[in-house]
């Protein structure tokens, strides 16, 4: 091979991974390729200095993918290097694709989002609702509807608060010990409410029901419905609720700052729930995926639901999904705080109301969500743009990884 044809192969070596995406010109896209210097310059230095084992970063604007980079290491112990095809745990990146999939449902006319969800899970009917004020459980006054579920006003929770009542309850209940979608429900069903439905905002496992009413409403299990519904038609090959044996040398391994700020390994290949076989699909967190996958299904929400010849949804429900459908209601505990700071939630995504609240470069009406151990998405309608970080750490808020590559995104874009 002479000097040349390895140069040029090397040249070759983006679009050959890539494949149906392959890396355009920043430039012609109004993404300056100096600038974007500086957002591998900033997301390398973390892997640098030692706070992330390896990070991978993708920018689309205009349906062209401009930026792409994969640096550091999949697993840091063993110096196995990040792979452009690298598998990560996108945790609750999980609950905007669960979302599509129960809109998808909507779309063929089987409920209304103002349906109570009892009419479809029986088991949801008779719940109580627990009072701070007087320390005691009352029956729930209002039903919980569909949009509930979708939007996180059902008055479901996870068990992170101040350690009231309704958090040592949901304590109790070992994720791992759950066999599937319907023991997930059993178990809900004897948990009390955080609150009165559609009264207040909290974050939880409303997805996860949202997942079960996909299985009841579609006849099939959700790890079989997404496949092919979603996975399949977008060409997302590598998303899945478990790792193959085949694909475990593509898996990342996850780790957990130690105190001085050095990775420690909780999550490998050889021994993660993720590389066996998984019976309780969460539709609030159990995929996962890699960037390519990723990137296809946010081109298809951009594109206004169609890809690949394959139309999921229709403009009109994106739209709705992508509204805040929160702004009337208030934060009721647990870490992630909204509406707030500028940003709402739709049905499946966190939403850019106010530009100015957000304290952060970005557009109104930018959507998308994240993931336990750091993964992060935006689609940006008025840009064109769409933009997804994906890293293995947890907790990361410390960090303020988001929030950096965010910046570094936007000031690249010069036109």
């Amino acid at each position: 091979m002479t000097t040349r044809t390895f140069a040029l192969l090397l040249l070759l070596i983006p679009i050959l991974v890539m494949g149906q995406n392959p890396i355009s010109n920043p430039d012609e896209n109004g993404v300056s390729k100096e600038r974007l210097n500086r957002l591998n310059a900033v997301m390398h230095n973390y892997v640098d200095k030692g706070y992330l084992a390896g990070v991978q970063t993708a920018v689309m604007r205009f349906d062209e993918l401009v930026h792409w980079d994969t640096y550091g290491y999949q697993d840091k112990d063993s110096s196995t290097p990040l792979q452009d095809n690298s598998i990560w745990r996108i945790y609750s990146m999980t609950k905007p694709i669960t979302s599509v999939g129960l809109m998808m449902l909507y779309e063929q006319g089987l409920f209304q989002l103002n349906d109570p969800i009892a009419k479809y899970i029986p088991e949801l009917a008779q719940l109580q609702v627990y009072h701070d004020d007087t320390d005691e459980l009352k029956p729930a006054t209002n039903p919980i509807k569909i949009i509930d579920i979708l939007r996180h006003t059902a008055g479901f929770g996870y068990g992170w608060g101040h350690g009231n009542y309704v958090d040592s309850v949901y304590q109790t209940i070992d994720p791992a010990t759950i066999k599937d979608t319907k023991d997930m429900i059993r178990r809900l069903a004897q948990a009390p409410l955080y609150f009165e439905p559609g009264s207040a905002w909290r974050y939880g496992v409303s997805t996860d029901v949202c997942g079960y009413l996909i299985e009841v409403l579609s006849g099939q299990p959700l790890d079989q419905y997404l496949q092919e519904k979603i996975f399949n038609p977008l060409g997302m090959d590598d998303t899945s609720f478990e790792v193959a044996d085949e694909d475990d040398e593509r898996f990342v391994s996850n780790y957990t700052p130690n105190e001085d700020g050095t990775l420690k390994l909780i999550d490998h290949p050889s021994f993660s729930a993720f590389s066996k076989p998984v019976t309780n699909f969460s539709g609030g967190g159990g995929l996962l995926s890699t960037t390519h996958d990723y990137l296809q299904f946010c081109r298809m929400l951009l594109r206004g639901g169609e890809l690949n010849g394959h139309r999921l949804l229709s403009p009109k429900t994106i739209e709705l999904m992508t509204q805040s459908h929160t702004d009337h209601v208030a934060h009721h505990g647990g870490p992630v705080v909204l509406p707030g700071l500028g940003n709402d939630f739709g049905l499946g995504f966190g939403v850019v109301t106010d530009l100015s609240e957000t304290e952060a470069t970005g557009s109104l009406g930018a959507y998308g969500w994240g993931g336990l151990a750091g993964t992060f998405f935006r689609i940006d309608p008025n840009e064109e743009l769409i933009y997804i970080m994906m890293i293995q750490i947890m907790p990361n808020a410390h960090l303020q990884a988001r929030e950096r590559f965010q910046t570094m995104v936007y000031q690249a874009i010069v036109d």
